[in-house]
């Protein structure tokens, strides 16, 4: 960009500073705080950034910037030293298979692309996410000396990364996270072996929060220019990057829906050895609430008109039950998933109030369930299990 924008008289100058630490999560902490209302500041972000403030579950977020544009995607290859052997991703994923803590992956940021791409391929095997052997890299070249070194089993990265060492033959690419094939790159997509999975790592710029809408205009305007100069597409065809430029409010929707999905991915990684006991607690806690209330709701509806027993034994047996589904809820929820849990906690409770129909009201449970399920994992982004 800085070149770019140089080269090509976009701007006098261009000034680059460079903030290491935590995936450049220590940079936008430091670019929100000191550069509010700046209409002359950009910072460079993308996919690796996202996934990290969520990794590390980051007092900064992305939000907080204004959203400029999107400029360039990449997608990840997997690579392998020359000496190992596993020549294409099926052997890889059958060692997967048999001892996912012997498959050692490296790449970059803790919950960056890299990482998340692992772990979707250890998915994709059916093993368990969370036991994805993944060490991270502060940058690309140490994790290409651990691959060279065979101190990994398999990397990945940009094929920037790779380029030189695969075109010398020291280390072997076995697949590359696109739809097909990339121009000029024999190497095979994952989907084509069988692993349903595209991923591309995109880059973009935010600037500052606090800016008029001017200011933003005139920041957006400035990269349309850019991004149409002989001298940007001629970086984009050397560093082998996809054009995919995208400003203003569509940048900052896809922003928004790529914090949402990236937050399902992270949370699978992480599962239980992710957030705090409180914060996964918290994750169950108010959608059993309003599963509890809603089968309240459909039990009055139900049973409105039949009379609670009053008797001290029909109440202590009403009680039991409840609390029967309550131990059901809590005991099976991580071992059988929130639907399956839910349904019992639904016909218990349902019992409890004096209902009857067990049949009836463990298919009512489980429809209320899914719908609760599928709301709060793929509407809201709150991972049940």
């Amino acid at each position: 960009m800085q070149r770019t924008l140089e080269v090509e008289r976009l701007v006098p100058s261009v000034q680059v500073e460079n903030v290491p630490g935590a995936a450049g999560t220590i940079g936008l902490a430091q670019f929100v705080d000191n550069r509010r209302g700046d209409g002359q500041a950009l910072l460079v972000n993308g996919l690796v950034m996202v996934g990290a403030i969520l990794w590390n579950e980051s007092p900064v977020s992305i939000a907080q910037a204004t959203p400029i544009a999107r400029l360039t995607g990449e997608h990840e290859i997997v690579a392998v030293p020359s000496a190992s052997p596993h020549r294409d991703m099926q052997s890889l994923m059958r060692a997967i298979r048999e001892n996912p803590a012997g498959v050692s992956w490296g790449g970059g940021s803790a919950g960056g692309t890299d990482h998340i791409l692992a772990g979707l391929i250890v998915a994709a095997a059916k093993v368990d996410p969370r036991r994805t052997n993944y060490i991270a890299f502060s940058g690309g070249g140490e994790a290409v000396t651990a691959l060279l070194g065979g101190q990994l089993t398999a990397g990945i990265s940009g094929y920037s990364e790779f380029a030189q060492h695969i075109e010398s033959g020291r280390l072997r690419a076995i697949g590359v996270s696109a739809r097909s094939r990339l121009a000029g790159l024999d190497i095979p997509t994952l989907i084509e072996q069988g692993i349903e999975i595209e991923l591309e790592n995109w880059r973009a710029v935010v600037a500052p929060p606090g800016l008029r809408a001017d200011q933003s205009a005139a920041l957006i305007s400035l990269l349309e220019r850019m991004v149409q100069t002989p001298s940007w597409q001629a970086t984009l065809t050397r560093l082998g990057w996809t054009d995919s430029y995208l400003a203003g409010p569509a940048f900052a929707e896809f922003l928004d829906a790529e914090r949402v999905r990236v937050a399902r991915i992270v949370s699978r990684l992480r599962g239980t050895t992710g957030p705090s006991s409180a914060a996964r607690v918290g994750e169950w806690i108010f959608p059993g609430l309003v599963l509890g209330a809603m089968a309240v709701v459909v039990v009055a509806l139900f049973a409105g008109r039949r009379r609670v027993p009053s008797e001290p034994s029909a109440n202590r047996t009403g009680v039991i039950r409840v609390a029967v589904g309550l131990a059901c809820f809590a005991g099976l929820l991580n071992i059988a998933g929130f639907v399956p849990a839910g349904t019992l906690l639904f016909a218990f409770t349902a019992a409890g109030f004096g209902s009857g129909r067990w049949l009836r009201n463990a298919l009512v449970g489980f429809t209320l369930c899914a719908v609760v399920y599928v709301t709060f994992t793929y509407g809201l982004g709150v991972r049940l299990p």
